[in-house]
C-alpha cells in the first residue's frame, strides 16, 4: 500500500503493485438523491471526497462531471450559440457563415441530465456548419482549476479527463443519430466517412493541450455497447482511432483507458489489441453479456480492469448480501494486480451504501490473508 489512493492506483497502471484500489463515482448518487430530498443526513453538507472518506473509498472524479472544468472551449471566426429553456426542454441554435444547426435536448425533472430528442445534422449539408464550428475550435487548460479540484480530492482518488469520443460514437451520440448515422452510412459513405476525418483531425488539439499537462490517468471518453457498435464497425471506425491516440499518448507518459458498457462480449477480443491500458466499466451478466471468465479470457493480463461490480450488486432487493460478498471476493481472487474495483458503471441512486463501505472491508481482509 502506498500513502495516498492516487498512488495506489497509479502504482496498478504502472504495474508494481498487487493492491486492489477502491475507486468509484458517486455523483449522480448523491446530487440525483439531494434533488429528491431523500439523501441521509448524515451526507448533507459533505463534500463528495469525504463521503468516499466515509465509505473507505477514493473517487475518480472526471473534469465537468458534476464538478468544475478545467478545459475550456471557445470558438474562433463567426461561431454563435444561443440556448432557449424552456422547463425541460433545451433548444441549442448553432449559427455560423455556412449554416445553422438546431439541437433540441430534454432534461429529466431535476434538471441533472439530459437526452438530446432532436440531433443537429438532418442532411449532408449540415456537414458544413458543423465542420466550420469544429475548424474554429480552440481549447485552453484552466490550470488554476485542475490544482483546486487536485487540493480538493486530496490524493484520496484522481482528478482526470474525457476527451470527446471518437468519430463514429461522436455521430451516433451527439451529432446524428444512431438510426441517421447508419442510414447515411449505407447511402452516403465517402461524404461520412470524410466527416470522420474532419472530427478526427479537429480532436487533434484537445491531444495536444491535455498531453501537455500533469494528468496521468485519461479516458478516452467512449460508451461503447456492441449492439450499436459492433464487431465490423468497430474494427473500422474505432480500433484504428484508439491505436492513434494511445500511441500519442504514451509517447507523452500518459495512460489511457475506454468506457464500455452494456453488451460487449463480441468485442473483447478487439480490445485486447487496442494498445489501451484499461478499460473501464465492463458490465457482467445480469446486466452486461459477458462473465469475469470472458473478461480474463479475452483481455488476458496486458488489460488492466476499472470497476466490474455490476450496480445492481448494491441494491438489496435485486442481489443478496451473500451473493453481492461472493461476487467482491472472486473478482478480486481473479483480477488482483490487474484490477482497480469499482462499480459498473455508477453508484445507482437506489443503493445501500453500506456495501459501499462492505468492499473496503473486504479488500482490507484479502489483502492481509
Amino acid at each position: 500500500m502506498y500513502s495516498t489512493p492516487y498512488e495506489d492506483i497509479l502504482a496498478i497502471f504502472e504495474r508494481r503493485d498487487s493492491g486492489v484500489p477502491w475507486n468509484i463515482r458517486h455523483e449522480f448518487w448523491y446530487y440525483y438523491n439531494l434533488a429528491r430530498g431523500v439523501l441521509p443526513d448524515k451526507y448533507r453538507g459533505m463534500s463528495l471526497i469525504d463521503v468516499c472518506i466515509e465509505w473507505g473509498a477514493s473517487w475518480r472524479c472526471y473534469s465537468g462531471y458534476f464538478t468544475d472544468s478545467f478545459v475550456r472551449v471557445s470558438y474562433t471566426g463567426d461561431v454563435h450559440i444561443e440556448r432557449i429553456v424552456n422547463d425541460r426542454i433545451i433548444i441549442t441554435l448553432f449559427s455560423t457563415p455556412r449554416g445553422v444547426l438546431k439541437q433540441i435536448s430534454l432534461r429529466d425533472e431535476y434538471g441533472l441530465t439530459s437526452r438530446i430528442i432532436e440531433y443537429p445534422v438532418k442532411s449532408l449539408d449540415d456537414f458544413k456548419p458543423l465542420e466550420y464550428i469544429l475548424e474554429n475550435t480552440r481549447v485552453l487548460f484552466d490550470i488554476e482549476t485542475y490544482h483546486r479540484m487536485e487540493k480538493n480530492i486530496r490524493g484520496q482518488g484522481i482528478v482526470s479527463y474525457f476527451f470527446p469520443r471518437s468519430p463514429y460514437q461522436r455521430l451516433i451520440l451527439e451529432y446524428m443519430g444512431f438510426e441517421r448515422t447508419v442510414r447515411f452510412l449505407s447511402r452516403y459513405r465517402s461524404d461520412v466517412e470524410g466527416f470522420m476525418e474532419v472530427i478526427r483531425s479537429s480532436d487533434q488539439i484537445f491531444y495536444d493541450v491535455i498531453a501537455s499537462t500533469p494528468i496521468k490517468i485519461l479516458n478516452l471518453g467512449e460508451n461503447i455497447d456492441v449492439r450499436m457498435t459492433p464487431p465490423r464497425i468497430f474494427e473500422k471506425y474505432c480500433l484504428p482511432y484508439y491505436q492513434e491516440r494511445v500511441e500519442y499518448l504514451h509517447r507523452r507518459g500518459k495512460y489511457v483507458h475506454i468506457h464500455v458498457d452494456g453488451y460487449a462480449k463480441q468485442l473483447l477480443p478487439l480490445l485486447r489489441g487496442s494498445g489501451l491500458d484499461g478499460v473501464e466499466a465492463l458490465t457482467v451478466k445480469p446486466v452486461g453479456d459477458m462473465t469475469l471468465e470472458d473478461i480474463e479470457k479475452y483481455l488476458g493480463d496486458e488489460i488492466i480492469i476499472l470497476d466490474g461490480i455490476p450496480y445492481i450488486y448494491f441494491i438489496p432487493e435485486a442481489v443478496s448480501l451473500d451473493k453481492f460478498e461472493e461476487f467482491v471476493k472472486r473478482i478480486i481472487s481473479m483480477f488482483r494486480g490487474r484490477l482497480i474495483l469499482g462499480v459498473s458503471d455508477e453508484l445507482p441512486p437506489s443503493a445501500d451504501t453500506s456495501r459501499v463501505r462492505r468492499v473496503s472491508e473486504i479488500i482490507d481482509m484479502m489483502l492481509r490473508s
